[in-house]
């Protein structure tokens, strides 16, 4: 497994983003997202991913849509920035969580799953995204043991382990599937190479990244921590609305 260097670096972020290899991911990924954000309702949908684009989120039904920025991307536009272990987000605040790739750049991936586990309310869902480390690019990723480059650095958390952690703080797994089975390699022309992954998205196999969808099934309330309000109010101007819905 990879290790997340301390402080990742924007330029390398960047410059990975305008590759063929990650546009066609992020494509893939983002065809995968809309299909199933269209099935969750909702007052509030946040989004943290690799993605700079919101169009992702254009099928969702659920009217407030914003994201969140970790601190190595800097850049995209956002509407507020947050750590792996500190989201400035109130308890019970949120309908649905995505995050695209985020537990596969923080040296702390459980910590930042307690966190979406503590902002979601009950019924709420979680949609995650990672690389899987039982696939073709799992393995390519250990014989890069000492790169610094993404997405080779990713550290990669399974769908077993991650599934684990989700069931003990209380989520229900809704479905588990692999997308891109062919990424990132064009065996194929790149159009009819980026048909065949989309039509084996979900299928039984090994595909070299995984999207979970786990549904909050913890009942009561959660005391709203008003630090975490002080930090929010200043950058998103709906955190009075929100405050006054948990009165």
């Amino acid at each position: 497994m990879s290790t997340v260097p301390h402080k990742l670096d924007n330029h390398d972020y960047n410059r990975w983003l305008k590759s063929d290899s990650a546009q066609r991911m992020l494509s893939l990924q983002s065809a995968w997202l809309q299909n199933k954000l269209g099935r969750f309702f909702g007052s509030h949908l946040m989004f943290q991913g690799l993605d700079p684009q919101m169009d992702l989120l254009s099928t969702s039904p659920i009217k407030h849509t914003f994201r969140m920025a970790l601190p190595w991307q800097e850049g995209v536009d956002t509407d507020a920035w947050m750590t792996s272990s500190n989201w400035p987000l109130a308890d019970q605040s949120l309908d649905v969580v995505v995050m695209q790739h985020s537990l596969d750049f923080t040296r702390r991936p459980h910590q930042m799953i307690r966190e979406a586990a503590r902002t979601i309310v009950p019924s709420g869902y979680l949609v995650i995204i990672g690389f899987n480390p039982w696939s073709w690019w799992g393995g390519v990723q250990k014989t890069l043991p000492f790169s610094t480059n993404m997405p080779w650095v990713a550290n990669s958390v399974s769908m077993q382990r991650l599934q684990d952690w989700l069931l003990l703080l209380d989520f229900s797994i809704q479905s588990a599937e692999t997308l891109g089975h062919l990424w990132p390699v064009t065996l194929l022309p790149e159009r009819l190479s980026h048909r065949i992954d989309s039509v084996l998205a979900g299928t039984v196999g090994m595909g070299n990244f995984y999207m979970i969808v786990a549904q909050k099934t913890m009942v009561g309330m959660t005391d709203i921590r008003s630090g975490r309000w002080k930090m929010i109010e200043p950058q998103l101007g709906w955190a009075k609305s929100l405050t006054k819905e948990h009165d």
